[in-house]
């Protein structure tokens, strides 16, 4: 029996993947937490570190039953760093659309170079509050440009301010344990917000073993849920 772990990205919660959750059920368990300061976690942003998100998500893996971790967008970095920590735990990183990034490296870096970001120019940051939220003006083309009004409607009802600190920790990582664990990368080619070409760039610097392509959006687990967990589980069978 398979297990996952479904870690959310910028700005949403476990909630984004209703649609994904149950499907992925038909092949095992299923475990989407909500990162600090999301859902029911009402964590202050100056306290959410990457290492609190990691060590919130690592009570959450099972030593007897290796985990597959999906993870998209911004939390590509939280999987990055329990795939360092907890190598024998994790059966592979499966990263959608995701920042995988080198050892030394920040997310806030790439975010800012990526010429081809729609929305890129909408991220506010407080840095008072230390956090960052996307202009509700840029929901729909940088986020959902091919997911339903329904979806859209419940995303605007649950988007909330993102904390800030966790874009500007370096990732680190070793060959002996980071490296022994299976990567997969799920680029999505129609994304607004972490782009084809920033895509690609990171699947260059830090090459997994399989690549594979969805003709999405952002939110491809709004807009192509069976399609989303077809190449999930094909990547779990190798």
């Amino acid at each position: 029996m398979s297990r996952y772990l479904l870690l959310h990205g910028s700005w949403h919660g476990a909630w984004c993947w209703y649609k994904v959750a149950p499907r992925l059920r038909a092949f095992g368990d299923v475990v989407v937490p909500n990162l600090p300061g999301r859902g029911r976690d009402k964590a202050v942003a100056h306290f959410v570190t990457a290492g609190r998100m990691a060590r919130d998500v690592a009570r959450l893996l099972d030593p007897t039953t290796p985990t597959t971790i999906v993870a998209h967008s911004r939390y590509g970095l939280v999987a990055t760093a329990l795939a360092e920590a907890f190598p024998s735990a994790i059966r592979r990183v499966v990263y959608l659309a995701a920042y995988m990034l080198p050892s030394r490296h920040r997310v806030a870096d790439y975010f800012a170079k990526d010429a081809d970001s729609f929305i890129r120019a909408h991220v506010a940051v407080d840095r008072l509050g230390a956090c960052d939220a996307l202009a509700r003006e840029a929901y729909v083309e940088g986020l959902y440009a091919d997911c339903s009004a329904d979806d859209v409607a419940l995303a605007e009802s649950l988007l909330c301010p993102e904390p800030s600190l966790p874009a500007v920790a370096r990732v680190k990582t070793t060959d002996a344990r980071y490296g022994s664990v299976p990567k997969a990368y799920i680029r999505l080619t129609q994304d607004r917000a972490v782009s084809p070409s920033l895509q690609d760039r990171m699947i260059e610097a830090n090459p997994p073993a399989r690549i594979e392509s969805l003709a999405a959006s952002h939110s491809a687990y709004f807009s192509m849920p069976d399609a989303l967990v077809r190449t999930i589980r094909a990547i779990d069978a190798d």
